[in-house]
């Protein structure tokens, strides 16, 4: 089984580094990752060219043109892109324990996509994290006991939920969160990818894991140990959620039967085409910083 990383970006070339820098020090490295830019300058392209000679797999980039926050059409450039049977998704401000990744290749089934939890790091916590430490998998060691129980917890509601659904008491089971899923490509094409009538923040990733359930695609946890970490950064402006009214149509038409969304993979919202992937080849696994 092929896999590919997919990783949204938008600005934020270190975080984005650190990330990538991330993936080489998991014990399963994918074979190949993709970073799909929502618009950014030439910031993340340059570092890329800079950093892809240390890194143990090689790299696509593709953008597009700044009309906003577009995350929906972000991500389905990465999928198009993409040319691994599995796709593990990342935001771009995450790091990971060390077998964050081969968690997910073990626990891949057909007829499901996977979820985790993330981490949040505190500012003051996100000070201590160096590359040192993201290269040898231990920014665990940074984390209280009292975030590893989040995680615990989290997963513990993700069985309950997924239990409900098996006993027809819920219509769902686990929510798809978007920066820390997996699913297998064919699944995410079979329901057009991402709803890029999405525009703003929020909502993408419910519409497509209440589409994948309503395909046939259940959602499991399948990370208790192994987590993502997100590092700290000023937040966002504007984070307000701009698709609720949509998002409360779809779902009602998706609980009817209707899986697709009507702009996606197969056929994009808006006329700008996506840039020619740029590929970076990788190195012979150096990781130095």
């Amino acid at each position: 089984m092929r896999v590919s990383a997919v990783i949204p970006c938008y600005k934020r070339p270190d975080t984005l580094r650190k990330t990538l820098l991330s993936l080489c020090a998991q014990s399963y490295v994918v074979d190949e990752t993709v970073v799909t830019d929502d618009g950014s300058g030439d910031e993340i392209l340059l570092m890329l060219r800079e950093l892809a000679p240390s890194l143990k797999f090689p790299v696509k980039y593709v953008n597009h043109a700044d009309l906003g926050f577009r995350a929906s059409k972000t991500r389905n450039n990465g999928i198009r892109v993409a040319t691994g049977d599995f796709l593990v998704f990342s935001d771009h401000d995450l790091v990971f324990t060390k077998n964050y990744v081969k968690t997910f290749v073990d626990n891949a089934r057909r007829g499901e996509f996977l979820v985790s939890w993330p981490v949040r790091l505190t500012r003051e916590q996100t000070e201590l994290v160096t590359d040192e430490m993201i290269l040898s998998a231990s920014v665990g060691s940074v984390v209280t006991p009292e975030q590893w129980e989040s995680v615990g917890k989290q997963r513990r509601k993700d069985l309950f939920y997924r239990l409900l659904h098996r006993l027809g008491l819920r219509p769902i089971g686990p929510k798809l969160r978007s920066g820390v899923f997996a699913a297998f490509r064919e699944d995410l094409v079979a329901v057009n990818g991402f709803d890029e009538a999405y525009k703003g923040w929020g909502n993408e990733d419910d519409d497509l894991g209440w589409r994948l359930h309503r395909f046939g695609v259940k959602g499991r946890n399948a990370t208790t140990s192994e987590v993502a970490i997100h590092l700290w950064h000023p937040a966002n402006d504007g984070a307000a959620r701009a698709n609720l009214a949509y998002y409360r149509k779809r779902i009602a038409e998706i609980k009817k039967g209707d899986y697709l969304c009507r702009y996606g993979i197969n056929n994009p919202l808006d006329s700008d085409p996506p840039s020619e992937p740029v590929l970076l080849e990788g190195g012979k696994g150096a990781t130095s910083p």
